[in-house]
């Protein structure tokens, strides 16, 4: 079969790529325009991390279903046999499953057989297609059940594109480093008391205020591994990394059609057997929604809050949770302080009836009908602790 991608074709799904590296669109983007060419089942990509081996960040399109995509991040990927050829490849290298397991394997083994296959898979032409001294980051194109494996010619061309995205991930990968202390956003969370991290989709440190120096040199539930953010519990690197897809760094809505992207997610770190768990609230910020002031990529801001180490709520982290605006925030707080509407109205300056819309805003965004809700949904914010440590 012939290259029957005309040059134009390719040249426009090639700028796709580099535009999903600037963080542009999301990476699904380029990846299923590469899934139509080749005729494909679906595309993904996953990066491992080289510390402990844990799924940085993944992306596929296609066939895939969404809760198989999730499996596979946090199970299926420690048994896929797959990984046996293509991890002593150099980048940029491509090989074909087929090459390698014949059908009396694939009959038995439990990767294909509980997982794959089910979900409506079968065979995969892979490459490990980038490495760095933190990650490494595979890719396959994929064909589904019924059939016939990638034909040379489309691996032919899968390799040409394959370039193209080998050298899109190392800029992709390097652009953190243009992130400076001396950018305004920052600048602005170095004033700020609470511990305050700038992430991306690969859980790639861009940016730490002093606070969270501080909690990230002392507190063993979330810590740095050179510039890779850890959650301590099992699965909680996973969860972090998933809460991070979720809000869609990559662009203002999801790769995965219908699937609109979050403004905000929960990650909570800590296993709560012997305190309770740090919360991370993550909120996107993208270059076009803050001028700029924190760089020129989309990063996640994750404001770290300990429940064991503050008496009340702070109003900036009962904000960032539930998406209230300053002045909301301090209505509700006031009223897990125990303040009455008109004590609020007297204290701000402001009519009741002011304070009463503003309460009704709040309890629409925290989902609640009632004060008595506003208090429960926010006391897990306040000291959980009664009692000095001993």
């Amino acid at each position: 079969m012939p290259d029957t991608c005309p040059p134009a074709r390719f040249d426009a799904v090639v700028a796709e790529i580099y535009r999903a590296a600037a963080g542009e669109v999301p990476w699904g983007q380029p990846f299923q325009a590469i899934s139509d060419v080749l005729d494909a089942w679906g595309v993904y990509m996953h990066g491992v991390r080289l510390a402990d081996g844990a799924v940085a960040f993944a992306y596929e399109v296609g066939g895939f279903p969404p809760a198989a995509a999730l499996e596979y991040v946090r199970t299926f990927h420690r048994i896929d046999p797959r990984m046996a050829f293509l991890a002593p490849l150099q980048p940029g290298e491509w090989a074909s499953c087929h090459e390698h397991f014949d059908t009396d394997f694939v009959a038995s083994n439990p990767f294909y057989q509980d997982f794959l296959i089910p979900v409506g898979g079968r065979y995969c032409s892979g490459a490990k297609i980038f490495q760095d001294d933190e990650v490494v980051v595979f890719m396959g194109v994929h064909r589904a059940v019924g059939m016939q494996p990638l034909e040379p010619s489309r691996l032919s061309l899968m390799k040409r594109f394959g370039a193209h995205i080998q050298t899109a991930i190392g800029l992709w990968r390097r652009q953190r480093e243009l992130i400076k202390a001396s950018l305004a956003g920052n600048a602005l969370l170095d004033r700020l008391a609470q511990p305050i991290l700038l992430i991306d989709e690969q859980l790639q440190l861009h940016y730490s205020n002093a606070a969270a120096d501080g909690l990230l040199a002392r507190d063993a539930r979330l810590s740095r591994s050179g510039q890779s953010l850890n959650c301590q519990q099992r699965g909680g690197t996973q969860a972090l990394m998933l809460a991070l897809r979720r809000i869609q760094l990559g662009g203002g809505a999801s790769y995965r059609a219908g699937e609109p992207a979050e403004q905000r997610a929960l990650v909570r770190a800590g296993d709560g057997v012997d305190r309770p768990p740090l919360m991370l609230m993550l909120s996107a910020l993208r270059p076009a929604e803050t001028m700029g002031a924190f760089g020129l990529r989309a990063l996640a801001m994750a404001l770290i809050h300990d429940p064991a180490g503050q008496l009340q709520v702070d109003p900036f982290v009962a904000a960032e949770a539930y998406g209230l605006t300053p002045a909301e925030s301090s209505v509700a707080t006031a009223i897990v302080a125990g303040r009455s509407v008109q004590e609020i109205a007297v204290h701000n300056d402001v009519a009741i009836s002011t304070i009463r819309s503003q309460l009704s805003t709040v309890m629409g965004k925290m989902g609640v009908k009632r004060q008595s809700e506003i208090v429960g949904a926010l006391a897990p914010m306040a000291l959980l602790r009664q009692f000095p440590d001993q």
